[in-house]
C-alpha cells in the first residue's frame, strides 16, 4: 500500500527508507523486484535508505555508505563492494554472510561505542571505533575527501595505497 501511494502522483523520485526490513527473504526479494520494475518503466529515480547492504547491492546503481550522518565512501556499486576502501565500509561488509566460501575479506572488528551524533568526535568522525587510526591527525582533523577515479570517492586521512593493504 505505501508503494502505491508513493507512486500514485508519478513522482519523478522516491525515498525508499527501509523498504524490506523486517520481512521474509523471499518476500524482500519480491518488494526489491517490484521497485526495479516501477523505476524502469516509470523512469522514477529511487533513493534506498537501508542496513541490509544486500539489498543495496542488488538495488543500487550507485552507493553512499554514511557514519554518524556523514558520507564516509560514495560511488558506483561494483567500486564500493569490490574491494572497500574506507575502513567502514569494509567492516560492514566482512559482517555480511557470503554464500561463496573462496570470497574472503579481511575481518575488520570494530570497538568501542558508537558516539553520539548530536555530538560527534572532533577530527574524522570514525575514529574512535577505527582498527587505522593515526593518533594526532584522526583524532584532531577532519579527513579529506580522495578521489579513488570513476566516480568513487572516500573521506579517510589514510592514503589509497595504504588502505587498499589494510582493508
Amino acid at each position: 500500500m505505501g508503494i502505491a501511494r508513493a507512486i500514485a502522483t508519478n513522482p519523478a523520485m522516491v525515498v525508499c527508507d527501509e523498504p524490506v526490513s523486517a520481512l521474509d527473504v523471499s518476500v524482500q526479494a519480491a518488494v526489491l523486484t517490484l521497485l526495479v520494475e516501477i523505476q524502469q518503466q516509470h523512469e522514477t529515480a529511487m533513493i534506498l535508505i537501508s542496513h541490509d547492504l544486500s539489498a543495496v547491492r542488488f538495488f543500487s546503481d550507485d552507493v553512499a555508505v554514511m557514519y554518524l550522518g556523514r558520507v564516509v565512501e560514495v560511488g558506483p556499486c561494483d567500486a564500493i563492494y569490490a574491494p572497500p576502501n574506507h575502513p567502514y565500509t569494509a567492516a560492514l561488509l566482512a559482517a555480511v554472510p557470503r554464500p561463496d566460501p573462496t570470497l574472503t575479506l579481511k575481518p575488520i572488528r570494530l570497538s568501542g561505542a558508537v558516539p553520539s551524533a548530536v555530538n560527534p568526535p572532533a577530527g574524522c568522525h570514525f575514529h574512535t571505533r577505527c582498527p587505522f587510526i593515526i593518533a594526532g591527525v584522526c583524532d584532531l582533523v577532519a579527513p579529506p575527501v580522495q578521489d579513488m577515479g570513476r566516480g568513487h570517492r572516500i573521506v579517510c586521512h589514510l592514503s589509497p595505497e595504504q588502505l587498499h593493504h589494510l582493508t
